[in-house]
């Protein structure tokens, strides 16, 4: 497929013709690939490890690590006209550097600080490499297909894990390897106790817990819409793309969580209604594939758990402030300031994650220090407890001005000759609604390094994919 960028005259922005030497394409071309193998491994298996001694090397760590050297190669990127994105991003990584370095006095941890601050330091970097690396339809398309990959495999281990008849099988594969996942031990045991081999379970996945995994699924499942419609995606990853779009829903609501249905049932709706990014046949095929699920099964089958749902969706409705779930989510976002008048300190600086890590290993003088049980399931909570209310505000931030910009875009008239503009800018709006509706009661993006890779990749997408719009339509990025 040719490249779809144009040149523009008088600018100073490197232009992304094929004018390069072979060379140099040959080097791009290998930079995309070990992208896009980061994506793919980052939505199957994020905690694929070799260990070094004792210590662990995760592979995803060493992939962004290449990658970060291959992208200081490549033409920079104007960031000047991307304000206020990188900025705020700098920020918020100078609040993880203080709130680590603090949790380094306060525990004397300097193993375990100097490997958050290495984890989330590339995570972070994320958001500045994509953008240098991805700058034509063609990166976005190998991208698009390793998420479309990577959902697929956490899909089908996540229904596998969910369902009794099937779960013997993944837990004996790729449940039972300590280097996919380190704690398989601890995850069997919990099996056996919960469900074992009869009840349905919530699904699970490679990536862990079924609501971080619900996380990443919910905020990327529309690039799998998006995948389906992209110029140069067609054959065998088309089909995959629109099997991916259908999976993955699934999977979400077989997690069997009050915030993955919600984000099931708003995506869903944003589909059916005004069919974002195409999406609106792959929404009824979903739809009418439930309802022959709940007629052939019924809502009471062993095979589901849909009353866990229910049951705790009525509670949370007949008493929010006595739902021992719902209400530290509410406070999360309220006690951080009540807590700042007695500790001030923390208006600058948390205990780092490395402190919250601790303190759930029962450490003494981490639970000293827990912030009188701060209230931390959501990302303000997280943000706050880790690294201070300016921190959580930074990436409150970061947040809304994501927002903001999907907006402006779709508000915009798309331009004639650039038929993947609108539906592109469709795709992140549905994807943010997925990060938000993980933001609110996760705090996954702030606490695990998966989480923040995630987060900062979705980010450094959207500038590149902005950036690539932006030169079709000669204009420049908010203006």
């Amino acid at each position: 497929m040719p490249n779809l960028a144009l040149r523009r005259g008088g600018s100073d922005r490197p232009s992304l013709s094929r004018t390069g030497s072979t060379q140099q394409s040959r080097k791009k071309s290998g930079t995309i690939r070990w992208l896009g193998g980061m994506v793919f491994l980052l939505l199957a298996a994020p905690k694929l490890r070799i260990m070094v001694g004792p210590a662990p090397l995760y592979i995803i760590d060493g992939i962004i690590a290449l990658l970060l050297l291959s992208a200081n190669r490549m033409p920079p990127v104007n960031w000047s006209v991307l304000k206020p994105f990188p900025t705020l991003v700098s920020l918020y990584l100078i609040f993880i550097y203080i709130g680590e370095f603090r949790g380094f006095i306060i525990y004397g941890r300097l193993s375990e600080s100097v490997y958050m601050i290495g984890e989330f330091t590339l995570g972070v970097f994320l958001f500045f490499i994509v953008p240098r690396i991805v700058r034509d339809a063609e990166s976005i398309a190998l991208v698009l297909k390793a998420i479309v990959a990577g959902l697929l495999c956490c899909s089908l281990v996540t229904i596998m894990y969910s369902l009794a008849p099937t779960r013997l099988f993944v837990m004996n594969t790729v449940l039972s390897y300590k280097f996919l996942v380190p704690e398989a031990e601890s995850l069997a045991q919990q099996t056996l106790y919960y469900g074992g081999l009869t009840d349905a379970m919530r699904g699970q996945s490679l990536i862990g817990t079924s609501t971080i995994t619900t996380g990443f699924l919910g905020t990327m499942w529309a690039f799998t819409f998006l995948a389906a419609n992209w110029p140069g995606i067609d054959g065998k990853w088309r089909t995959m793309a629109h099997i991916a779009s259908i999976a993955t829903p699934i999977a979400m609501l077989m997690t069997y969580g009050r915030a993955a249905w919600f984000t099931v049932i708003v995506i869903g709706v944003m589909s059916l209604i005004f069919g974002f990014v195409k999406s609106r046949r792959n929404a009824v095929i979903l739809v009418i594939g439930l309802f022959i699920a709940v007629f052939k099964f019924g809502w009471q089958s062993e095979l589901f758990m849909v009353d866990r749902v229910v049951n705790k969706t009525q509670i949370t409705l007949a008493d929010p402030y006595g739902d021992e779930t719902f209400l530290p989510r509410l406070l999360s976002f309220t006690q951080p300031f009540s807590h700042l008048l007695e500790h001030p300190l923390w208006l600058i600086a948390g205990t780092g994650r490395v402190g919250q890590k601790l303190s759930n290993r029962g450490d003494l003088v981490a639970e000293l220090y827990d912030a009188a049980g701060l209230p931390k399931h959501s990302g303000f909570g997280m943000a706050y407890y880790c690294y201070g209310l300016l921190a959580a505000l930074t990436h409150t931030l970061i947040m809304w001005n994501g927002f903001k910009l999907i907006w402006k875009r779709l508000q915009a008239i798309p331009p004639k000759g650039v038929p993947f503009y609108k539906i592109t800018w469709q795709a992140f709006l549905m994807t943010w609604v997925g990060l938000i509706c993980w933001w609110l009661p996760g705090h996954a993006m702030i606490g695990e390094a998966r989480g923040v890779i995630l987060f900062f990749f979705y980010y450094g997408f959207m500038m590149a994919c902005d950036q690539l719009l932006a030169d079709q339509v000669a204009e420049v990025p908010l203006r």
